[in-house]
């Protein structure tokens, strides 16, 4: 772990088909108007189902930006994060690992988390098990899970927090609580990590 890492301590935690608008009369009847109201109905209640199906599709934690790891690269991340001058919070996760799954649904869905991960970091997520994509690393082409592995991330979730050029701040592997997830947040966030350990800062946000 490069610098700052002494620094931290332990953590503890855990598809358009044609549309057939039939007659609603009957019996070879055209009403212009009632087939009007009709195809209205029908565009209403489309319209319905098509906001319904995007909702369930951001499902819970997915209404704060993200990037996806792959198709975005490290290389990409991090020249996000330089721009925005904001730490990145790299959270390793397999779409198989239930941990991964309740971390997102107990943690990135609350709303203090999500504000404070938007207001301050570049959040990205690396899908450690995919066989799609390469990223640079240290001077070398790697895979998503060599990555995960060489930012220390042995099992999933880990969540790595790094500089915003890329450099290795601290890992924490396992699920970790909503509110010790905060104050990792705040800590790593408010650049303390560089003056104090994770147990003073800790200590003194109690105080």
């Amino acid at each position: 772990m490069r610098e700052g890492a002494r620094l931290v301590g332990r953590f503890r935690g855990r598809g358009g088909r044609n549309l057939l608008l039939l007659n609603p009369i009957g019996q070879g009847t055209f009403h212009p108007q009632r087939c009007f109201v009709t195809m209205r109905l029908l565009f209403a209640v489309r319209s319905f189902v098509l906001v319904a199906v995007l909702v369930l599709a951001m499902g819970p934690g997915r209404a704060h930006a993200q990037m996806e790891m792959p198709p975005r690269s490290l290389g990409a991340v991090i020249e996000q994060a330089e721009a925005q001058e904001a730490p990145i919070l790299l959270e390793v996760y397999a779409p198989w690992c239930p941990y991964c799954q309740r971390m997102q649904e107990n943690v990135y869905a609350d709303a203090e988390v999500r504000s404070y991960l938007d207001r301050r970091f570049t959040y990205a997520r690396l899908n450690r098990d995919t066989t799609g994509g390469t990223h640079r690393f240290n001077g070398r082409t790697l895979s998503s899970k060599e990555l995960g592995m060489a930012l220390g991330a042995r099992g999933v979730p880990t969540t790595v927090f790094m500089k915003p050029d890329g450099t290795p701040i601290a890992k924490q592997p396992g699920y970790i609580k909503r509110p010790v997830f905060l104050q990792m947040l705040r800590y790593f966030g408010s650049g303390a990590y560089e003056e104090q350990s994770f147990e003073a800062f800790r200590a003194r946000a109690s105080e």
